[in-house]
């Protein structure tokens, strides 16, 4: 069995955007119940936080920026955009979750653990350099890839982000950067926030072909995913060949969740995360960890997590895939393989 880190902290609970905003903190006191009530806590190395310094941030994000949200924090409080609120806590709390991740990423690439999972709020991916949006304030696998890229200097770290939302924030952080290898699969930008994250935007200059988005249609669920990671993602990244994958966990692309129209369940996270342990262990040694992002149906948010810890320790699902395979699928991957050829060896 493996070892592997979950980070954690009840000081996640105290980041609150409002009793009816769908990022509450039941999204992680609900998933830590369950994993306690599964025994599957007691497998687990718990892990407290660290949070990230203001150096660490500011690798991504702008010095006014970061002023700004704390300005906001201590001042009691301000709205951002329509769903994007700054509590008094929020400051002190988003260091805290790009700490989390960063956590997660240090304690594999030391050797405390052979994986890990972070387990932190608010999410990140939707942070821009400059920019709060959708729930998200410091871009917190950002923060963390620049702080491993600083203190181990790794040249090449591979992203998969399966959250039903485009990793935008992610996106534009990137978008120039070779040395990341940023890979977001979502549902069709025409159909739900944020609108962007098309096939045709690869990335820019020496970045171009590094950036991958990949838009799913509605009702795409588990087979697709799987065919997706076997037929493009897979050769994708053994051309790239990282040194360390990471993946953006946003269960909001569950069939229950109430923001999208996606059909994955339980044990395609189970499935997908196995065969990502399979790549990281042919091509980076194993290095993996995971951070979440969305997911707002509770119970699918505890199942799923469950099952991606499971994959983590090496416990075998014996999952079979069924359904048909959407014949828009097997376009996609075509028009995907067409797009990156030119960049990768795929």
């Amino acid at each position: 069995m493996n070892k592997t880190a979950l980070i954690y902290s009840e000081q996640y609970l105290k980041h609150n955007a409002g009793k009816f905003h769908p990022e509450r903190p039941e999204r992680l006191s609900e998933t830590i119940k369950y994993l306690k009530e599964s025994g599957l806590m007691d497998k687990l190395g718990l892990t407290e936080p660290h949070a990230a310094s203001l150096e660490d941030v500011e690798r991504v994000h702008t010095p006014h920026y970061v002023e700004m949200i704390r300005y906001y924090s201590n001042g009691g409080g301000y709205r951002i955009t329509e769903d994007t609120y700054v509590s008094k806590t929020t400051f002190e709390i988003a260091l805290l979750a790009a700490g989390g991740v960063i956590t997660a990423g240090d304690v594999v690439l030391e050797g405390s653990y052979d994986n890990s999972y972070a387990l932190v709020r608010p999410p990140g991916h939707h942070a821009k350099a400059s920019e709060a949006a959708g729930f998200c304030y410091f871009n917190n696998v950002a923060v963390a890839v620049r702080f491993l890229q600083h203190k181990y200097k790794l040249k090449k770290i591979m992203i998969f982000d399966w959250d039903i939302h485009t990793a935008d924030g992610t996106m534009s952080i990137f978008w120039r950067d070779p040395t990341v290898l940023n890979i977001s699969i979502h549902q069709n930008p025409r159909t739900i926030y944020p609108g962007t994250g098309f096939i045709k935007q690869l990335g820019e200059g020496p970045g171009e072909g590094y950036t991958v988005n990949i838009p799913v249609c509605s009702g795409s669920g588990d087979k697709d995913y799987k065919y997706i990671i076997e037929e493009f993602v897979t050769p994708l990244a053994e051309s790239y060949k990282p040194e360390l994958i990471i993946i953006s966990s946003g269960m909001d692309s569950h069939k229950n969740d109430p923001l999208g129209s996606i059909n994955l369940t339980e044990k395609g996270y189970s499935v997908m995360s196995e065969l990502f342990m399979e790549l990281a262990d042919r091509l980076c040694e194993g290095r993996i960890f995971v951070e979440s992002e969305g997911g707002y149906d509770l119970d699918a948010l505890s199942k799923s997590t469950y099952e991606v810890l499971k994959s983590l320790l090496g416990e075998p699902s014996g999952y079979v895939i069924g359904g048909e395979l959407m014949e828009e699928t097997r376009k996609l991957v075509l028009e995907l393989a067409d797009s990156f050829s030119r960049y990768h060896k795929i």
